[in-house]
């Protein structure tokens, strides 16, 4: 890449309904208050393959987009009292909150109705450069940018969702779905209580391996699934549910005890199916919660788990994907071959 002061001109890779393309455009003007910032890597994931597909767009945001919000960056530029200066190795919390609303007011955040997203309100980071406020940035010196690049969603994302999954101490949770997302939530429950015990139901050979490599015990395919955890380890204290699959939250009801809570955290517009009745789930008194993305607070808690090397990230990118061949990075999520799990784009 030439050098940005030198050089007017920024790749970014454009999507439109059915189009992905990488394109030269201008440079943005960074207002007070924002980073200048070198794109080092940027992870692809679910929701940059929905937008391709033409997803709805939220409010404030159109096509085309220029996406990409799992970025870490180098500041080229900041204001001078900007609490991280220049060459600061940074991630970026994907999300702008208004800071005045009443989520805002009461940490949370990304439930703010008026936030804007990295990579759909905002250019993201499938570009050579971007600018984001730079309240927003959190220090990683010490982590390859490959690997940290994943920190803003697909680890933030899963630490959120450990939260809300309310774990008691040395339970048992179940996780259906060990792809990125998935894996990151059974390494984070291991890394904040290690007497707990986690159960993965994955769904191919090569996701098994991975995931029985790191030392989890697995139950592979959905179908039976919540008699085989139970069989296996017990009624699940929690299961969260990343695969988004149609039997998912059904087999889930299955693994979990009297008491137990059901968390979902994929984002699809299909109706949720339970096969059970209002009495089984109040006479259990089940919980059933949703999780969505994470806030700033979540960032700093995994960036600072990785760089003390309490959560480990190795074995997270499967994929490395040039810039300027980004929209192979899509087709590969499309496809989703054996042994993937993260696809990154390295500008």
């Amino acid at each position: 890449m030439n050098d940005a002061k030198s050089d007017p001109r920024v790749r970014r890779v454009a999507i439109s309904p059915g189009s992905v393309s990488v394109l030269e455009t201008a440079r943005h003007d960074r207002p007070a208050g924002w980073s200048r910032l070198q794109v080092l890597a940027c992870g692809v994931c679910g929701t940059d393959l929905h937008l391709l597909h033409g997803m709805k767009m939220p409010a404030g945001a159109a096509y085309p987009v220029y996406p990409g919000h799992e970025v870490a960056a180098r500041i080229l530029e900041a204001d001078p009292d900007a609490d991280l200066p220049p060459g600061t190795t940074v991630i970026l919390h994907p999300l702008l909150p208004c800071g005045a609303c009443d989520p805002c007011k009461t940490g949370r955040e990304h439930q703010c109705a008026s936030g804007e997203m990295l990579g759909i309100h905002r250019p993201g980071g499938l570009s050579d450069e971007l600018i984001w406020r730079s309240d927003r940035l959190v220090a990683v010196d010490d982590l390859d940018p490959l690997l940290a690049a994943l920190l803003p969603d697909a680890v933030a994302t899963a630490y959120h969702a450990v939260k809300r999954a309310a774990l008691p101490p040395g339970g048992k949770l179940a996780v259906i779905g060990a792809g990125g997302v998935g894996t990151n939530v059974l390494r984070i429950s291991r890394a904040l209580d290690p007497s707990s015990q986690a159960v993965a139901v994955v769904h191919s050979d090569s996701t098994a391996r991975r995931i029985a490599g790191l030392g989890f015990p697995i139950v592979q395919g959905l179908a039976g699934a919540g008699r085989a955890v139970r069989e296996l380890a017990g009624s699940m204290d929690t299961v969260i549910d990343f695969s988004g699959a149609a039997a998912a939250p059904s087999e889930a009801l299955r693994m979990l005890r009297r008491g137990g809570r059901l968390v979902l955290g994929a984002i699809l517009d299909e109706k949720v199916a339970l096969a059970t009745t209002y009495t089984g789930l109040v006479t259990r008194e089940i919980e059933i919660v949703g999780s969505y993305a994470s806030t700033l607070s979540d960032l700093r808690a995994v960036a600072e788990m990785a760089m003390s090397g309490k959560l480990p990230l190795d074995g997270l990118v499967s994929h490395v994907i040039d810039l300027d061949n980004a929209p192979d990075a899509l087709d590969i999520l499309e496809q989703r071959p054996p042994g993937m799990v993260r696809v990154v784009v390295k500008p």
